[in-house]
Parts: structure tokens; sequence; C-alpha cells
């Protein structure tokens, strides 16, 4: 897949220099040492589906503003790794990996280097990444360069998709606002990829910007990606951290969500320790009842009843010790009259759509799980067809060539658990006296 490549270097200084008492070169009153740093502005509000443009006017952080706050860029040193080890800063894309273990396997690793900020937000439902990039740019560019001043990276990559206009704007601006202050550092090359879901996936951005194409390769183990040259890839919120981390200012415990309510999304910033169901009451799913169930992470993630999110929190160690996790931070409910099952061969429809068509699983195995799903919504799954689905997300799960299929049988096994009701009674025939409209959005799939 072909990739629009957009280079724009932060190091040359401006053709017309801003006067001196302009220029962002001392913080008039920086965040003490050892200070909590939230990284939104605000919360926004966006349609339910689509973009990540905010409904209403939201602020930009400029670069000068950015300094008198938080004070200058430090330069990036390997100091720095304690300090990720220290706060135990794990990846803010879905995967949760430590950033001290991928930046040791960097430095272990020969040849050039490439340092990504990954804001292609594969899922769908998400715009917690694009929200950031919009209010703060300037935050998660400055992680970028420590990031690639410490590791000794030849290549420091913005990596969007294609189709996120707003967002390369708010980057182009900000590059534009670096460059006009001379600010220095390694160019940064803004990459617009495919507007695909699996190009936010850190193995198909190596690919892609090592001249291939843009899919994902084969499972590996770490966090770093490896090719020729080196490529490191952390997604946009996890740079925003490291930002504040080098300048001795603690990121706040808290976690930005991508809430879907009853009328909108919400993209907001809470403490770790929230209730998911004190979220869910701010954004109007109490007024009629609680929700029957929350997708939990996406299109990707995984149902759980309402019930068993009474005492949960947004505390990623926390929900993993009970078997769950938000992921990238996708908190999608639906109503107690909706269809869970309908709802999730919906999407299972779209992922099969969305495969990689590298190996069997994806091929094969989530086309085939999507049909038994359908049949299964409409109430026409036979005791066989049920029975294969059963024997296909066996054969599925940790079987393909990337961790795509991972996601939809997830996905699936997770409904037949929280919708065991509704998926009995469809077996019989009996098909959900809900509402056929989906609560769930999901592109380019109509019921």
């Amino acid at each position: 897949m072909n990739v629009d490549a957009v280079t724009v270097s932060t190091s040359p200084a401006p053709s017309v220099a801003p006067s001196r008492s302009q220029a962002p070169t001392h913080a008039a009153a920086p965040t003490a040492a050892g200070d909590y740093a939230g990284l939104l502005l605000h919360g926004v509000r966006i349609a339910r589906a689509g973009s990540a443009e905010p409904r209403a006017p939201h602020t930009v952080e400029s670069l000068a503003q950015l300094v008198h706050t938080l004070g200058p860029r430090p330069l990036g040193t390997t100091a720095l790794i304690a300090e990720l080890e220290r706060t135990q800063l794990a990846g803010r894309g879905g995967a949760h990996f430590p950033a001290a273990v991928k930046w040791r396997s960097a430095l272990r690793g020969a040849g050039p280097l490439t340092v990504v900020a990954n804001g292609a937000e594969s899922e769908p439902l998400s715009a917690k990444d694009a929200t950031l990039m919009r209010q703060r740019p300037h935050l998660v560019l400055d992680g970028l360069v420590i990031t690639a001043e410490t590791l000794g990276a030849a290549r420091a990559v913005v990596w969007l998709h294609g189709d996120d206009a707003g967002t390369r704007s708010a980057i182009q601006d900000a590059l534009a606002d670096r460059r006009a202050w001379g600010v220095g550092g390694p160019a940064i090359e803004l990459v617009m990829g495919p507007s695909h879901y699996l190009s936010g996936e850190s193995s198909a951005i190596t690919q892609s910007l090592n001249g291939g194409p843009t899919l994902p390769t084969a499972r590996r183990r770490g966090g770093a990606s490896f090719g020729a040259p080196r490529t490191l890839v952390h997604n946009v919120e996890t740079l925003a951290r490291i930002a504040l981390l080098a300048r001795g200012i603690a990121p706040a415990p808290t976690v930005l969500l991508t809430v879907l309510t009853p009328i909108d999304r919400l993209v907001v910033e809470v403490d770790r320790r929230t209730p998911i169901t004190e979220v869910l009451e701010r954004t109007g799913w109490l007024e009629n009842g609680p929700p029957q169930a929350v997708l939990l992470g996406g299109y990707g993630g995984m149902w759980v009843p309402w019930g068993d999110l009474i005492d949960a929190t947004f505390d990623e160690d926390a929900l993993r010790a009970i078997g769950l996790s938000a992921g990238a931070g996708v908190v999608a409910p639906i109503a107690a009259g909706a269809c869970g099952i309908a709802e999730t061969a919906a999407i299972s429809e779209y992922l099969a759509s969305m495969s990689a068509r590298q190996c069997g699983p994806c091929l094969f195995g989530l086309p085939a799980l999507a049909g038994s799903m359908a049949l299964l919504a409409d109430g026409k799954a036979s005791r066989r067809e049920r029975a294969r689905m059963l024997s296909d997300l066996r054969a599925v799960e940790g079987r393909g060539a990337c961790h795509h299929p991972d996601g939809a049988t997830r996905l699936i096994a997770s409904a037949l658990t929280a919708f065991r009701h509704d998926a009995s009674e469809h077996a019989h025939g009996r098909r959900c006296a809900g509402a056929r409209q989906p609560t769930i959005p999901v592109p380019g799939v109509t019921w």
C-alpha cells in the first residue's frame, strides 16, 4: 500500500525570526518538579461515529504556552530509562507493554533506528489520541524528540491514518511553529498511512516505513519492532507522558478514555481509580436504568456484563487481575433492550472485512466466524453451525500471523458468555425483541 509522506525539519531557523521577547526559551512559571500533570486541556464531545472533530471549539496549546507552563524541552539522555523503570510507565496503545523494556531492546539492536509516534487509532470508536494531538501537539512532539535523542535514532516519524485531516493539520501547524522558533532536535516526518483498521498496528508501520506493504508481520516477542532499519513505535499518549517525565514532572495517574454516550462520544481524562460505573453515570447511561453490558477496549476488546463492573475501576493492573482490560481506552455500553448478539455480528463482519489476508485464520477463519455470528443473530444457526463456530474459535485463537484474529475471537467468545441468554434464544430461532438499530456504530455495516 502506498503512503503519503511529508517530511518537515524542525531544525532550520526561520527566515524572519520572531522577536526575542516573544521567543519561548524561558518558562515563566513551570510546574514544579514532582507535581502531577494531566494530559488533556479539557474533555471534548464528538459525533458517535467518524472523525475526531469536536462539536465545539477546543483549546490548542502553542509551543510558547507549553514552555511557559512546563519549561523548555530537556535533552534526551539515557538517565531517562531509569525513570521509566521507576515509574513503570507502560504503553497506552492497548497492549500496556513497559516502555523501558522497549527502549532497552532498541538500544541492544544494530543499525539505524526509527522512532515513531503512532497516532493512527485503529479502533474506529477511539478518538483519545487524535484529541490529545489536536490539543497538545507539542507535548507529543517533545516526547518523540526526547525519545529519539535518548536512543540515538536516525529518524523520527509521526504516523497518522490517511483520512485524519484534522489531526494532520494540527501536527503540520505545530511543526511550522517549532520551525519558526528554531527548535532543535532531529527532523520530524509526518507520514499519512492508509485508512485501514490494521495500518496502526506497530509491525505494519514498521514494514511500511521500511518500504514494504502496510500490513502486519509475523508475531514477535518483546515490545520493539525489528527490521532494517530498526523501528520503535510508541503510542502518542505514551510519548506525551515521556515528555512530562523528562521534565521531572510525574504524569497524573490518569487514563484517557473514549466513552460512547447515548448521543455522542466523549473524550475525557479520569483518575485510573475512578469506578467505571461512575464514568457511565456522568455520561447519561444510568438515567433510564443501567446498560446490560459494556464493550471494553473497542472492536478488538471484550463484552463485560454490567454486574461484573460494579466494583471495577480503570486501573489496568486491577482489571487484568480479574481477566479484563481497558485496552486503548474505549468504553462502549449497550442499552438493556439492545441485542448483543446482533451487535457482535455486525462488528465481526467489519473485522473480517479488515483482514490482512496473509494467513488461514484471517483469510478463512474470520469470514467463517462472521458468517456464523450473522446466522445466529438471524436465528438461523443450526446445531451443526453453532458447533462449527465454537470449533472455529478454538482453531483461530492464537494462530494468526498477527494479532488481528485474536481480537475477533476475544470479542465473539465474550459475547457468547455475556449474552448467553440471548444466544440461547437465537439458537432456538427466537430473535431478540430489542430495537434493530445498532447501538455500536460500525463503519460500512448496516442492519
